[in-house]
């Protein structure tokens, strides 16, 4: 009888959970929705520099518990004839707050965080960063001329469009531990 009581109160919190509306989900639930549709590409081969609605679009946050999510990434496809890509999406944060510091990825040599800054040139300019802070319960986007990660020395046969993928990011804490967080990415063509 005591099984029965705990599947019927777990299935009663599944089901209640699955109603409940984004706005009223506990702080630092996080939810993973489906990539977004392919994204664009048009500079220097590896990312564009639209950052549109995305860098604005509201993150749902439901009803997934962790310490850290990335919603609708998306890596493309590379240039035909290079190994050297880029990620995008949202990273959200559960109840505390998260540093990126680093990131790994089966199907490229290295994966190295980025930005795009305006040069003393006045042009904008890629360059690589330490870091990437998630706010406790906020959200952090990765996007086309923002911050970004780059995939380099990929195997091209690895990245096939429609498919998913997952890099491992080493994420801190306050307190200074870290953890290992595998975050998925869906792979997307190049237009």
């Amino acid at each position: 009888m005591r099984v029965s009581l705990i599947s019927t109160a777990a299935l009663a919190a599944l089901l209640l959970a699955a109603c409940a509306p984004a706005a009223e989900a506990p702080a630092g639930d996080i939810s993973v929705e489906p990539a977004a549709a392919p994204l664009s590409d048009d500079h220097a081969g590896m990312h564009g520099d639209d950052m549109g609605a995305q860098a604005d679009a509201p993150v749902d946050r439901g009803v997934i518990t962790g310490s850290l999510a990335l919603l609708e990434g998306n890596i493309l496809v590379p240039p035909a004839g290079r190994d050297v890509t880029a990620g995008f999406g949202t990273f959200a944060a559960g109840p505390r707050s998260v540093t990126i510091i680093a990131a790994e990825a089966p199907f490229a040599q290295a994966v190295e965080l980025h930005t795009h800054e305006m040069s003393d040139d006045g042009k904008m300019a890629m360059r690589k960063v330490e870091s990437f802070a998630v706010p406790a319960n906020g959200d952090h986007s990765l996007v086309r001329g923002g911050d970004h990660m780059m995939f380099f020395g990929v195997d091209p046969d690895s990245l096939a469009p429609g498919s998913a993928v997952t890099v491992m990011v080493r994420a801190q804490f306050e307190d200074g531990t870290t953890e290992e967080i595998e975050v998925p990415f869906t792979v997307a063509a190049r237009d």
